[in-house]
């Protein structure tokens, strides 16, 4: 498909007469298209990007979601590939508490909108979120599914944490902010891409990347600044993969955790995010000694605080024994 509305010609630009050419080196020798394209960029960011699209890792395609029980009748599941952790999500969203550890996923509108629909029948109600430029509406969630047809009342939602990053991208990230603004799930982390459609590359001239569709939540456009966690977490890009490559190595997730509280206080106005500039996953850096998981323990912390309000039940109650899970084998390992 061709982008006409935006490529208008490819002329060389010509520089306005009140320009001194010395001070634009080069300017001459570039197209108007170009031009415009990099202005718009400017102006809208996260709409025309300069690098492309971040894009899930591929190697994690079908790959088994990872669930451990965790103290305090809470629930982690690890995500790699959101279609098929469905089934789990799905089951696991009858327990009263969970953190879904969402760093590095990515989906599109089909597979965002089946997530949506799974925390839907659990009781989560999101804002509205409406489709922009050429993807679909997406369909009308589900009513809560009653616990059994004597009793129609469905049971009260779970209570449901998601842990993000700067690579938590696609339509899913407007779903995030729906929930999230609703108050049917919290985020906890970084600012998530900013990316939440999809993108065609442009062909005169080549190297830019123009959003094509996008979910938008109803609280506005999430192009550039992403989801903003209702907790927030300072970390760097190496250390959150540091503390996620912990657990691909075969560290269990209790050992990430502290006993000290780190809960950061919630935020109506986080800090803006700036701009991905690369699809892959940072080198690692060392952590400072008993550092822990910056982002899960917050998240734990969060859980625990909202349990001794009485959101969820207590800490000494104790949580159903699910059958022993492992980390899956990574494809290719």
């Amino acid at each position: 498909m061709l982008l006409a509305p935006l490529l208008l010609s490819s002329s060389l630009l010509a520089l306005p007469p009140d320009l001194d050419p010395s001070l634009f080196p080069g300017a001459n020798l570039r197209s108007s298209d170009e031009i415009q394209l990099a202005g718009l960029s400017v102006l809208y960011p996260g709409r025309i990007l300069h690098a492309p699209p971040i894009t899930p890792d591929p190697s994690n395609a079908n790959r088994t979601p990872l669930a451990v029980d965790l103290p305090g009748n809470l629930t982690y599941l690890r995500i790699y590939d959101l279609k098929a952790a469905l089934p789990k999500l799905a089951d696991l969203l009858a327990r009263p508490a969970l953190i879904l550890d969402l760093p590095y996923v990515g989906a599109d509108a089909s597979d965002s909108a089946a997530f949506a629909a799974t925390l839907a029948k659990a009781g989560l109600a999101p804002t509205s979120v409406k489709a922009l430029g050429d993807l679909p509406a997406p369909p009308p969630l589900p009513s809560p599914t009653p616990t059994n047809s004597s009793n129609p009342t469905p049971p009260a939602p779970p209570l449901v944490l998601a842990l993000v990053n700067r690579q938590t991208s696609g339509p899913l990230e407007a779903w995030l902010a729906a929930f999230q603004d609703a108050s049917g799930l919290l985020a906890v982390g970084t600012p998530t891409a900013g990316q939440p459609g999809f993108y065609r590359a442009s062909i005169t001239p080549p190297g830019y990347y123009i959003i094509a569709g996008e979910l938008q939540p109803a609280s506005g456009s999430l192009d550039g600044a992403g989801l903003q966690p209702r907790f927030p977490v300072d970390i760097t890009p190496e250390q959150n993969y540091r503390v996620y490559d912990e657990v691909e190595r075969g560290v269990e997730i209790p050992a990430l955790l502290r006993h000290e509280p780190t809960l950061p206080p919630p935020s109506a106005n986080p800090p803006s995010a700036q701009p991905e500039t690369q699809n892959s996953k940072p080198e690692t850096s060392s952590p400072p000694p008993d550092a822990g998981d910056p982002v899960l323990q917050p998240a734990v912390d969060v859980v625990a605080a909202l349990q001794l309000l009485g959101r969820v039940p207590s800490l000494s109650t104790p949580a159903t024994t699910a059958p022993p899970t492992t980390q899956p084998a990574k494809p290719g390992s």
